[in-house]
């Protein structure tokens, strides 16, 4: 079939790439030409800012177009007013940021979504052109504008739209670094950095993380099968201790966890999510933010690689990069001042 992906040379865009070139897929790209991603044999680049000019499509057509890079509801417009119909279906990566509250166990495809409002159309009327690509230039504002995007894509194309509400993917290229300064961190315990790390009680603090690779080939066969409508796109949720026992596993770390309150956290001044990577906000808003329902996706076929595959890739990629700052973490001050606190627990990474 053939297919074209906006974002192509992205993260989860250049995942979706290789899983339809893998497949023997027709793929064409359409990118600006900011990111510098090697693309597959046989893979068309098409060069356009989605949103300054689409007229380059023209009058082609394609099976299917997965869009990985919309935040805005007029990005949606615009692509699907370029191509006026001529697809077949639309699989748009939208985000578990949606929902907005994370208070109830399980949340699942059916729970109500808020619409956007005219504070947040206001604040993307402001980002400037050249970071319109990055989810970070709309703040608070991006899940609603997500939810924008999700509506003009059912309007336009009603069962012919597949939603995808994406959570927390990781793997080697992730430009948010979450995962990606755990495994840093607990990699250059005891060589550059100390041993002990702070970590965010307590020890079963639930963690949800998927392989993007593993998202990008539920977006393929989504397409394959004609799977329209929502779809929660998830790992199963695990005790963050586990998920640094692998860590410790997978880069022979001599680290160990020192498990400190989220009171501790606090008085350090480290910001959850952004200084304390995997960390959601204290609060019943974001008490089970990272435990949301994903069984219907797992049902039509979402599958998820094992832990230890994603984080010896990841590991490799990183170690080829560490003359490169990550884009989040807790700095060497916040790490200073929480281990003078007592800690809560104590967590020996196993052998």
């Amino acid at each position: 079939m053939k297919s074209l992906v906006l974002g192509g040379t992205g993260f989860l865009g250049g995942a979706i790439v290789d899983a339809l070139a893998t497949r023997r897929h027709r793929v064409a790209v359409l990118s600006r030409g900011a990111t510098a991603r090697a693309l597959p044999a046989g893979v068309e680049l098409i060069r356009a800012d989605r949103h300054l000019d689409l007229s380059v499509l023209g009058a082609r057509s394609f099976d299917w177009v997965f869009d990985t890079c919309a935040y805005t509801p007029d990005a949606v417009h615009a692509v699907l007013g370029a191509l006026d119909g001529r697809i077949k279906r639309y699989v748009l990566a939208s985000s578990l940021s949606v929902y907005g509250r994370y208070d109830a166990p399980g949340l699942a495809e059916t729970q109500a979504v808020p619409d956007a409002g005219p504070a947040d159309f206001a604040r993307a009327a402001e980002v400037p052109s050249e970071k319109r690509a990055s989810a970070m230039a709309y703040g608070p504002s991006y899940g609603p504008l997500k939810r924008a995007c999700e509506k003009v894509a059912e309007e336009h194309l009603g069962d012919r739209a597949t939603i995808l509400r994406i959570g927390l993917i990781v793997g080697a290229g992730d430009y948010t670094d979450r995962l990606t300064w755990w495994v840093r961190r607990f990699d250059m315990a005891g060589k550059t950095k100390g041993r002990l790390v702070p970590a965010p009680a307590p020890r079963e603090r639930p963690v949800q993380v998927l392989d993007v690779y593993d998202a990008a080939a539920f977006a393929v066969r989504c397409a394959e099968t004609d799977l329209g409508g929502v779809w929660n796109v998830a790992g199963r949720p695990m005790p963050m201790s586990d998920l640094l026992d692998a860590i410790c596993a997978a880069t022979g770390s001599a680290g160990e966890a020192r498990w400190l309150p989220p009171a501790a956290f606090e008085a350090a001044n480290a910001a959850p999510w952004t200084d304390v990577p995997l960390m959601a906000p204290d609060g019943p808003t974001f008490r089970y933010f990272l435990e949301v329902d994903a069984s219907r996706a797992r049902a039509a076929g979402l599958t998820a690689r094992p832990l230890a595959d994603t984080l010896r890739l990841l590991v490799d990629w990183d170690r080829s990069r560490r003359d490169m700052s990550l884009t989040c973490g807790m700095s060497a001050e916040h790490e200073e001042r929480l281990l003078l606190t007592e800690p809560q627990t104590r967590d020996v990474p196993k052998p």
